[in-house]
């Protein structure tokens, strides 16, 4: 008996279904009919898509407009028709006046809510406060800046180098080798242009040099204190808090001091680190933005970052310490809350540190092969927030950076220009003519670029500064899309750039590789070298919406300079000719600027 599994294969085969066999037919019914009803859909749907008939039409046309539709609803009826001898433009003028007049009528009947406009209002002031704390506002000031025609005027006390600058306006600080703080007061500018001689002045024809108003001077005595505050060696570094509470100081005694702004009376000293105090600064506008009070960062000798809180003058605390850095931690910038930006000397990294997740990303500011001259350490930062900041070395190049890209995104070599070299007689014992002769066939010297001693940024604006010894504080521009960095030219001097040779050129910079060169005889008004910078804003006061006064558009800028006969953080340098002090500089807006 054959099965269904031994029979063959040809045999094996299923006969279908006569249900099965008629499947196909109703699969192409079904099709069908599909068919037929998404065409009498699509004849629905165009003939809905027909415009009106032609009278309809002419009816709405003349009835309203498409950009003057105002109150077509609520005027319908007898307000809705035409007059004798009126256009279709005096009709839409009639009923938009007839339409407000309707909805201040209906205003003045229910009133409107004072108070859900006072939520609004201050709504958006805070929003702007935070977008300016954040950096997310950037204002394009730079190029409505006169700087060629910046006033300067310098002060000094009995003191010698000056190591660094803060200002809180109106007041200005500053500290020196010599274990002195300082606290000035700037005066106002009051500046009046005369146009016949182009030159600046104060309106009674003096000079109004900053008011000395509290001074400062090693341990500052306190028999009633239980602990004896001051520096017992050199201060190196400073910073103000920008609510005006606080002012702190860092030395070469291991020692981070920090006092009361108003009249310098020291509040509290930190041992936190175990070598000299190089950086500090504080988080822009902290206190109104958080409840945890100012927020100050330190930098140090000791290859490491701390940061400390600020809540109250009974609430002085240490909070933290960052390592990461393989060399002294020249310089730090806050760049937000819980943000900072700090450079390594001799490690050549700048890192960009997130302290609440304890996270840091590194940037290697090495210079390539092809550069001529090679950078040995960086030595300044700046911040441009929310996401940028500027870097200077040793071999004068500027540099400027984004946290999102790990190189660099532009630099500028040798932006302060090099130092021509001696003469060979100058340097050389030998008197005889034909020795000499010989000896300039085989020099081989190089010239040494200026390095970049002192660099900031303003806050939320296009411009930053930079200093050397040059005598000359050169201004540059963050482009809009932050990708380059444009000369403006010097604070107080032309736009044109000399080189050593004496052949002047406007165009010095291209490609971000120019020489900035200064001829010997090119000095600027400043005597020795810029260890530190500070600049706030001029701005016109207004009365806001509630009376209170506010800031209103920049007037100019007020640039501060710390000078010395010496160098910050090093004595390989000593300038016979500097001065040891400090320059102020009123920066006006341009003429143009000013008519507008």
């Amino acid at each position: 008996m054959s099965s269904f599994f031994t029979a063959p294969a040809s045999q094996r085969k299923r006969k279908r279904p006569e249900n099965d066999r008629a499947q196909p037919r109703k699969r192409r019914d079904m099709e069908k009919n599909r068919s037929t009803d998404r065409r009498i859909k699509s004849a629905t749907t165009e003939r809905s898509r027909q415009p009106p008939p032609k009278e309809e039409r002419d009816d709405e046309i003349s009835g309203s407009d498409s950009g003057s539709d105002i109150g077509s609803e609520s005027l319908e009826g007898s307000d809705a028709t035409s007059e004798e001898d009126e256009t279709g433009a005096e009709r839409r003028v009639r009923l938009a006046q007839r339409y407000l007049d309707r909805i201040k009528g209906e205003v003045d009947e229910a009133g409107f809510d004072a108070e859900d406009l006072d939520k609004d209002i201050i709504a958006r002031r805070l929003k702007e406060d935070v977008d300016e704390v954040k950096g997310r506002q950037f204002r394009l000031i730079a190029n409505s800046l006169d700087f060629q025609n910046a006033d300067h005027i310098n002060f000094r006390a009995d003191t010698l180098s000056t190591t660094g600058v803060a200002v809180c306006k109106p007041y200005v600080y500053t500290v020196s080798i010599d274990k002195t703080l300082i606290k000035w007061q700037i005066q106002s500018p009051q500046i009046a242009r005369t146009r016949s001689a182009g030159k600046r002045q104060g309106q009674d024809g003096v000079k109004r040099r900053p008011k000395q108003l509290a001074f400062v001077k090693g341990v500052k005595v306190r028999a009633s204190a239980q602990q004896q505050h001051g520096h017992t060696a050199a201060i190196l570094s400073l910073a103000a808090s920008q609510d005006g509470k606080y002012v702190a100081t860092g030395g070469a005694d291991n020692k981070l001091i920090i006092w009361a702004a108003d009249d310098l009376r020291p509040l509290k000293t930190f041992h936190t680190h175990r070598d000299s105090v190089v950086g500090l600064d504080f988080t822009p506008s902290s206190s109104s933005t958080s409840g945890f009070g100012t927020q100050l960062f330190s930098s140090s000798m000791d290859r490491s970052i701390k940061t400390y809180s600020l809540a109250g003058e009974e609430s002085l605390a240490y909070v933290e310490t960052l390592f990461g850095h393989q060399d002294h931690v020249a310089a730090i910038s806050a760049v937000s809350q819980d943000l900072c930006v700090s450079v390594g000397t001799r490690d050549r990294s700048a890192r960009w540190w997130r302290v609440v997740d304890e996270t840091q990303l590194k940037f290697l500011g090495d210079s390539s092969r092809n550069d001529e001259y090679q950078t040995g350490s960086l030595d300044c930062v700046a911040a441009v927030p929310p996401n940028h900041f500027v870097t200077g070395s040793d071999s004068g190049a500027i540099q400027l950076w984004s946290q999102h890209k790990k190189k660099c995104v532009y630099t500028i070599q040798t932006a302060h220009g090099i130092d021509p070299l001696p003469a060979l007689e100058d340097v050389t014992s030998e008197s005889d003519p034909k020795v000499i002769e010989e000896l300039k066939k085989s020099d081989r010297r190089r010239s040494t670029p200026r390095a970049v001693t002192s660099l900031v940024a303003l806050p939320g604006t296009d411009v930053v500064l930079s200093g050397s010894w040059d005598g000359w504080i050169r201004v540059w521009k963050v482009s809009d899309d932050k990708r380059t960095l444009e000369p403006l030219g010097k604070v107080g001097g032309s736009t044109d750039v000399s080189d050593a040779d004496g052949k002047a050129h406007t165009n010095g910079w291209s490609n971000g590789e120019a020489k900035a060169l200064s001829s010997p005889n090119d000095q600027g008004p400043i005597r020795g070298v810029i260890n530190g910078l500070a600049v706030f804003e001029r701005r016109k006061e207004t009365v806001n919406e509630f009376g209170g006064k506010k800031e209103g558009e920049c007037q100019g800028l007020c640039i501060v300079a710390g000078t010395g006969k010496e160098m910050r953080l090093g004595r390989w340098l000593n300038m016979k000719n500097g001065r040891n002090g400090a320059v102020v500089f009123e920066v006006p807006l341009k003429a143009d600027e000013l008519t507008e």
